[in-house]
């Protein structure tokens, strides 16, 4: 029980604030994406898609094997972990032209910020509508958004994400 509540919490709340502010990040240290998506709220939906590919809140998954195999060229004993850098899959040059740049309107845009297969995340959606509400919402009361003071990342290897940013809100 105690594991699940845990779950829950890192899983619905966690994630997303992560997401939110990552986002800000992302739009504070490229004024033409904010400029642009607020002039354009129609690119909010393949905006947060970015904001979750360049800086996704979970950085890591663990995989388990369930019997011997053979990943990339490395065989794998059955039982034996699979450590998954979503962070590193996410800026991989293959599946993404460019991968260092900031585009809101990238498409196609198959990130791994919420896992893929049976193992995607169940509150996925509910996050990217999160994400859309919050960051639309801050664009179009705030004319400004600048930070006052440096952020502080919170120094997990798991989760990404600040826990402080101060910044200062012009309407």
């Amino acid at each position: 029980m105690i594991h699940n509540c845990i779950f829950l919490l890192n899983a619905g709340h966690e994630t997303t604030t992560n997401l939110i502010g990552n986002a800000v990040d992302l739009l504070i240290r490229h004024p033409g994406a904010m400029s642009d998506l607020r002039n354009h709220p129609e690119a909010m939906y393949t905006a947060v898609e970015e904001f979750l590919r360049m800086e996704s809140s979970n950085q890591l998954g663990n995989r388990r094997a369930t019997r011997d195999t053979i990943l990339g060229g490395i065989e794998i004993a059955g039982g034996g972990y699979v450590h998954i850098c979503i962070g590193a899959a996410n800026r991989d040059s293959d599946q993404f032209p460019d991968p260092d740049r900031l585009d809101i309107r990238r498409q196609p845009n198959r990130h791994l910020a919420f896992g893929t297969g049976i193992h995607a995340c169940a509150g996925m959606s509910l996050a990217r509508m999160e994400a859309q509400v919050a960051i639309g919402q801050l664009l179009r009361r705030f004319t400004r958004i600048e930070p006052v003071a440096a952020p502080v990342r919170g120094g997990r290897a798991r989760f990404r994400g600040f826990t402080s940013y101060p910044v200062r809100l012009t309407a």
